[in-house]
């Protein structure tokens, strides 16, 4: 599963700056675009960050694997650590830009405040995508 989720990143070039990043995030609809084509763009799904951290996990044992050395293997570890220490803070930054997005969309499109849309979700059991659906019915028959 994992292998088939890293297929649709691309890999990217080295860079100084983000030199812990091997791909390119994947792209995000404008703003202005309606929060039902964001859900279906998979705007609102896990960050990219964390599959990326899983993905070191196994290149880590890989790379490992084909070492005897033992300083070698514990610079690669350091390494790897490192890289997986500044994906995982990425990581936290992005879930939460992600989660203030969707709720922002859902207070703009639906006019919902941010503890509905959390006391609704925790009722309901389906995707987001159902969800949606769900409440802009409910909102729809109830003339809002």
């Amino acid at each position: 599963m994992l292998n088939e989720r890293m297929e649709r990143y691309t890999p990217i070039s080295y860079n100084q700056w983000y030199w812990w990043r091997r791909f390119k995030s994947r792209d995000t609809l404008h703003k202005y675009q309606p929060l039902e084509a964001k859900i279906k763009n998979g705007d609102f799904e896990v960050s990219d960050y964390h599959w990326w951290r899983l993905w070191e996990d196994e290149l880590e044992k890989e790379t490992i694997a084909k070492l005897e050395d033992p300083n070698k293997q514990h610079e690669l570890r350091c390494l790897f650590g490192e890289r997986k220490r500044r994906l995982t803070e990425d990581y936290i930054k992005d879930e939460a830009k992600i989660l203030e997005a969707m709720y922002k969309d859902f207070r703009i499109e639906l006019k919902m405040k941010q503890e509905e849309v959390e006391d609704e979700m925790l009722q309901f059991e389906g995707t987001l995508s159902e969800f949606y659906y769900y409440i802009y019915s409910k909102k729809k028959s109830n003339g809002n």
